[in-house]
């Protein structure tokens, strides 16, 4: 019968090999995220008209948007926060949520258009971008739903 052993008793061979193949398996989930992000991104302005001159501009908008839009993000949860100095409903502090974090979103994905001159995007195509990024934010938050089965 074989016993398990702490990994701090594993000869330094099995460490290197444990922690090799759980960085590749990390990498490998990053990489599909980000791969379907970006095949995402071509689809999405392919259907909505937005030119780019290249894949790589594509790439530097996919970046700038997520840490630009990160940098917002702090911002909108700011300002969310002081409006819960107001007591509002909770469907009405909901919808107040969503319409800063939409704002704050946009803000970003105009302020990376206008930094990427090779990227052409026109404003109804920024909004709907921006809904799709409040979209899969929620879609993702474990929180949310969490609070949404409690209720």
């Amino acid at each position: 019968m074989s016993k398990k052993k702490p990994f701090n008793e594993l000869d330094i061979k099995t460490r290197v090999i444990f922690i090799t193949s759980l960085s590749f398996i990390i990498l490998f989930g990053i990489t599909v995220v980000l791969v379907g992000f970006f095949l995402g991104m071509v689809g999405f302005f392919q259907v909505t008209g937005v030119t780019y001159a290249s894949k790589q501009s594509l790439l530097l908008f996919g970046t700038l948007v997520f840490l630009i839009g990160f940098i917002f993000e702090v911002f909108g949860k700011i300002v969310t926060s002081y409006s819960l100095k107001f007591q509002l409903k909770s469907s009405a502090y909901l919808k107040v949520k969503i319409a800063i974090e939409f704002l704050f979103a946009w803000f970003a994905v105009y302020a990376v258009n206008k930094v990427v001159a090779s990227v052409s995007m026109p404003l109804w195509s920024q909004g709907v971008f921006a809904l799709l990024l409040i979209a899969v934010d929620y879609a993702f938050d474990d929180r949310q739903l969490k609070k949404q089965k409690l209720a």
